[in-house]
């Protein structure tokens, strides 16, 4: 398993890239311990904790608001929170009856929200509402918006946005409010009628958008495509990146892909699968992960993240997952959802009775997935170049659990059967040396008798070697 960035900036645990897979059996069929060998640890997923009080309500005042509240973005953006929401109104046509308008918010806690007059967009020839606005030769009415650190100040907020036949459709902004769309679509041929997600990644110079897509099978159950450009007006067709499952029921489709790069991580991504269920007429929410963008797996399968039914005081029907994230305390990031108390396709048939709450979840930061161990477990990283002078943890450990590391300067790197060996701990840096780590830490030190330097190793390959005691391991932090 490639894991050429491990020892940089911060590890987390989506899969088992990064640790050694060790050896159980010696060349030649010698009794042996077998060396580097992962034990008593598993990946974990953890969940978000929902409250159900919305975040931002339906105000009977504002008739674009007059069916409630949709999915947003929320973004931390220059020391404010931020969040681009739908709105659902009537549009009194005989066929599709609910139209959405993209509406504003501000917030300082990511709890209680404002909505400013923004005097942008006229609706029922009135400017007084908190609507955005989009000019240009594709104006779209709603879309999901990100921030582009690469972009000119006049270009620096960016939007994708379903074109109907027209395909995907793009614009810029410099303050995020008022847009300007791009003079042609940047993925044309490209019909979706649902949350897209773009960004950009400093570390490669290039953007990519992730859009739902009907691929040309005959059951046309939709899935999740992906293109990447260094130009953001110009994207080339898109491929699939996330297909149905072929173990999947077939009554299963993906809609809103809710993509997220891991905060601050190296070389983790992070999406919130809508799973729409045809014959129940459900959406259910599951967690997917990847290194590169390209390759995603569901590291709980089948199982959904966040599931309809007896986990709510109420029963919701559907279940979607908003975009972006806020990190609204210490050691807490805060995700948003959509919940509907009505089935995928009965919107159109109750209108009168819409009612969907727009609620906050609150996580562990790094705590989508942790390297933990019940009871007593270990595992050794795979060799790396150490280039840095400290390690810290996120860590969670039970009642008398805790957390150790020892420090290998590896001997013979890539050698495997009779010859290999486990290496041998640098010396004050054993396991026995490590000062034990216990209790919860979003970012603690790692230190051997009370010194933590180790800059000593600078330019060196090693390893590293966790011991594990009734803990969650969830970030490295290099």
């Amino acid at each position: 398993m490639k894991a050429g960035s491990f020892g940089r900036g911060k590890w987390v645990f989506v899969d088992w890239r990064g640790i050694a897979p060790g050896y159980g059996t010696a060349w030649g069929g010698a009794v042996t311990d077998g060396f580097c060998m992962p034990e008593g640890v598993e990946l974990k997923v953890h969940r978000p904790t929902l409250d159900l009080t919305p975040v931002i309500v339906r105000d009977a005042d504002k008739p674009w608001e007059a069916y409630g509240i949709d999915n947003g973005v929320f973004l931390a953006d220059g020391g404010r929170f931020r969040c681009w929401y739908l709105t659902l109104y009537p549009t009194g046509e005989a066929r599709w009856r609910v139209a959405n308008r993209l509406a504003y918010a501000e917030s300082d806690d990511g709890v209680t929200w404002r909505k400013p007059v923004l005097n942008l967009r006229e609706f029922n020839g009135s400017k007084a509402n908190n609507l955005t606005g989009v000019t240009g030769a594709y104006p779209s009415q709603y879309g999901t918006v990100f921030k582009d650190p690469s972009a000119p100040p006049e270009a620096r907020y960016k939007m994708v946005a379903p074109g109907g036949k027209f395909g995907l459709c793009g614009a810029y902004s410099a303050d995020g409010l008022m847009f300007t769309s791009c003079a042609e679509p940047i993925l044309p041929a490209n019909h979706t009628d649902t949350d897209n997600t773009a960004w950009f990644n400093p570390e490669r110079g290039v953007y990519s958008v992730y859009t739902r897509q009907a691929h040309g099978n005959k059951s046309q159950r939709r899935a999740v495509n992906r293109s990447e450009t260094a130009d953001f007006a110009h994207f080339p067709p898109s491929e699939p990146v996330i297909d149905v499952n072929p173990l999947d029921p077939p009554d299963w489709d993906y809609y809103n892909n809710a993509f997220l790069p891991w905060p601050g991580a190296v070389d983790a991504y992070l999406m919130r699968l809508a799973v729409y269920k045809r014959n129940s007429d459900t959406v259910e929410m599951h967690l997917a992960v990847s290194r590169d963008e390209k390759l995603w797996y569901r590291p709980e399968g089948r199982a959904p993240w966040i599931h309809t039914g007896d986990e709510f005081p109420m029963r919701f029907q559907s279940i979607y997952s908003c975009g972006g994230f806020l990190p609204t305390a210490a050691g807490e990031w805060s995700l948003y959802f959509t919940l509907w108390d009505m089935g995928h396709n009965e919107l159109d048939a109750r209108l009168d009775r819409l009612n969907p709450m727009l609620v906050r979840g609150r996580i562990r930061e790094d705590g989508f997935m942790s390297l933990s161990a019940e009871g007593h477990g270990q595992f050794w990283t795979v060799p790396f170049e150490w280039r840095c002078d400290r390690l810290r943890l996120n860590a969670r450990t039970r009642h008398s659990g805790c957390v150790k590391c020892e420090v290998i300067e590896v001997e013979k790197a890539g050698v495997v059967g009779a010859s290999a060996t486990a290496g041998k701990a640098a010396q004050g840096f054993s396991l026995d040396d490590c000062d034990a780590i216990s209790g919860d830490h979003i970012d603690r030190e790692v230190t051997w008798k009370g010194a933590a330097d180790l800059s000593r190793f600078k330019g060196r390959e090693v390893q590293l070697r966790f011991s594990l005691f009734k803990a969650d391991l969830y970030a490295l932090k290099f």
